[in-house]
């Protein structure tokens, strides 16, 4: 059973692997130590984070690798954001070029000459006999 007050959730002492968790709660080691209370094992957690937390070296360390993960996040939102722009340009060059297939085939059943067709749609040649091929 959780108690709450205004320093956040603190537990009573039933479940230890529930107590265990409500140190992540903790914003000091104050805290720490009253979620913790007369728990021997949960005082070396809090001893030990608290012995981390004075040594320059571990500090140095944990904020080098929490820099590490910002910039391996922001390169990987990079690649995604320039991917998605990528594939959007991709699917507009994609639907650009099925549209003017699709007026091609109109024009070419309505009989419209080639060289029209290719002024109009601007497709090549070789596209308008490849659609010829195509119907026939």
């Amino acid at each position: 059973m959780y108690l709450e007050n205004y320093k956040g959730i603190r537990y009573n002492g039933d479940n230890k692997e529930e107590a265990y968790l409500s140190l992540f709660t903790a914003t000091s080691y104050e805290e720490l130590r009253e979620i913790a209370g007369d728990d021997k094992e949960a005082l070396k957690i809090v001893d030990e984070l608290e012995r981390l937390g004075l040594n320059d070296n571990f500090g140095l360390a944990y904020d080098n690798e929490m820099m590490q993960k910002k910039m391996i996040n922001t390169a990987r939102n990079w690649g995604y954001d320039d991917g998605k722009e990528a594939g959007k340009a991709e699917g507009l060059e994609e639907g650009a070029k099925a549209e003017k297939i699709s007026i091609a085939k109109k024009l070419l059943n309505i009989g419209t000459p080639k060289e029209d067709i290719i002024k109009v749609t601007g497709l090549s040649i070789e596209d308008l006999n490849n659609l010829l091929e195509d119907n026939d």
